[in-house]
């Protein structure tokens, strides 16, 4: 009988709790009903500018960052890196070194450091095509360890070997579903391991590319660097 007492007090004091709290939220409410219902239409008002002005502004802005790296990236297609690269007057359009500092913030100036990087690569400009890489924020599953890759295709340049490995060998873990890029950033890895005289770890990215990338090019020539590693222990 005593336990019923005390539940049923309890149970009368969590009511009285409760009816309390209510009416302090009621009293805040109707106290402050003027500063929610501008709390609220500020709101409504904001996601109703972004989505009537702010986004088809940045949509535009896009577009526009898209259509001037169209040139550039025709004539990267053709193979002139320094047209590519610097753009010209006569032709009227930028290269891709002024893209990537230009439409800051948009898709297209991002992807214009993917393409300078390469262009100074193939310029012989290594520290400017490291340092583009190094800012490129890639996400896709192709270009993001492509782009890895380059960084240690830049450091091999510069007689870094030690940082290609690694960007070597990050590219590869990064993709090895991917029987493009992940089967060449380990013949880099090997070549590189060779270079530097670890030739049984040569060895282990030469074997990986005989038995799970059948169907890569590095495939067709791997006996061949195998063999050198082997011999070379």
């Amino acid at each position: 009988m005593k336990d019923s007492k005390i539940e049923k007090e309890l149970k009368n004091s969590d009511s009285k709790d409760l009816s309390v709290a209510v009416s302090k939220a009621e009293q805040f409410a109707e106290k402050n009903v003027k500063w929610i219902l501008i709390g609220v239409a500020v709101i409504v008002a904001v996601v109703v500018l972004y989505f009537l002005l702010i986004k088809p502004a940045l949509q535009n802005r896009e577009n526009d960052a898209a259509a001037d790296n169209f040139k550039a990236e025709y004539w990267f297609g053709q193979g002139e890196y320094e047209l590519a690269l610097n753009g010209s007057d006569s032709l009227d359009f930028l290269g891709f070194a002024e893209l990537a500092s230009s439409n800051k913030g948009t898709k297209a100036c991002n992807l214009a450091k993917y393409y300078a990087g390469i262009c100074c690569l193939n310029l012989g400009q290594y520290d400017e095509a490291l340092d583009y890489f190094k800012s490129y924020k890639g996400k896709d599953e192709f270009t993001r360890p492509l782009n890895e890759m380059l960084k240690g295709d830049a450091e091999w340049e510069l007689n870094n070997e030690s940082a290609a490995l690694r960007h070597y060998e990050k590219a590869a873990k990064m993709c090895k579903d991917n029987f493009v890029v992940a089967p060449t950033a380990l013949y880099k890895a090997g070549r590189v391991c060779l270079a530097m005289g670890d030739n049984v770890k040569a060895l282990v990215y030469f074997k990986q590319i005989k038995s799970d990338y059948p169907e890569s090019t590095e495939w067709t020539t791997i006996d061949k660097y195998i063999a050198l590693a082997e011999a070379a222990q």
